[in-house]
């Protein structure tokens, strides 16, 4: 996991660090005026954008967004509002292009075909396509999904995954993941395609959890969440790496407020969907390593 890891973390800052230098940035300027930073996340997606029981939009990207507002207001010297906009695979990256967003931050996965359409940040968590199968299914390994159907959202990396890794599977198009939960309830579906982290938020929404699981060990295909920027702002695409790769430093190194925060979604006994904080503790100081020779001075 360790080599996979390193070779997404060097994808995603081959990516930031190749773009061509605009030295003037339409989105600051903008947000200057404005006084906002109007930003896309889910609310479908536990535990980086969601609403809660309390109907609260609440999620890990959320208060990720919340510290790049912090660092920004403090760069540009005045109050600075956060205006989240719901977004959906469908319409994510379409509301970067015209505008409708600033930069998005939710669960969306860098790939270099998406690289032509939008600009992405450094990489803020890595996971992968799983499937959520009835327990005791038999299902897990690629090649138990030939000729079984598998539920997919279109147009999504996981959709790709089953594709290229089993073509025997029978694909099976759902709306959205509540969508895919209620079908593999009801049976219409074997299984359904997500990221891991995902699924296992997701499954924490069925009528019985304890008859769902999440399989394989290991993904598919391993995937990097990144944020997303119009093309061509590397000013504030490098705003933005700059909360985030602060972020990732101070979970490294142990900040008793940056913790907090991950600690609140991941932590294996009291998070929302427990992730190893020793394996992202890898990877993340795989990208702070990258970005030493960059002095992280303090707005």
């Amino acid at each position: 996991m360790g080599k996979k890891l390193a070779l997404i973390v060097l994808s995603l800052l081959f990516i930031t660090t190749c773009q061509s230098p605009v030295w003037a940035s339409r989105v600051l300027e903008k947000i200057r005026q404005t006084g906002v930073i109007t930003a896309g996340t889910r609310k479908d997606a536990i535990p980086f954008g969601y609403v809660n029981e309390q109907g609260e939009w609440v999620g890990y990207s959320l208060d990720i967004l919340e510290l790049i507002r912090q660092d920004v207001e403090q760069k540009l010297g005045k109050p600075i509002k956060l205006n989240l906009v719901e977004v959906t695979p469908k319409n994510r990256f379409d509301f970067i292009k015209n505008g409708k967003i600033d930069l998005e931050c939710a669960s969306t996965t860098f790939t270099w075909q998406r690289n032509q359409m939008v600009d992405f940040t450094v990489s803020y968590f890595a996971s992968g396509t799983k499937i959520l199968v009835k327990k005791d299914s038999g299902l897990g390994t690629i090649d138990t999904l030939a000729g079984r159907k598998v539920g997919v959202i279109p147009k999504t990396t996981n959709e790709q995954a089953i594709k290229q890794q089993q073509p025997a599977a029978k694909l099976v198009i759902v709306k959205d993941r509540n969508d895919g939960l209620k079908k593999l309830e009801a049976g219409t579906i074997d299984a359904f395609a997500s990221d891991g982290i995902i699924l296992e938020g997701l499954k924490k929404e069925s009528k019985n959890p304890s008859a769902l699981e999440v399989v394989p060990e290991f993904p598919y295909v391993y995937e990097s969440y990144a944020c997303m920027v119009p093309q061509d702002e590397s000013a504030w695409r490098n705003m933005v790496n700059y909360s985030l790769v602060k972020f990732m430093e101070g979970i490294v190194s142990d900040q008793p407020k940056m913790v907090a925060i991950y600690e609140k979604w991941f932590d294996e006994e009291t998070g929302v969907t427990p992730y190893s904080r020793e394996a992202i503790n890898d990877y993340f100081q795989g990208i702070v390593n990258s970005y030493e020779w960059i002095p992280l001075i303090r707005y």
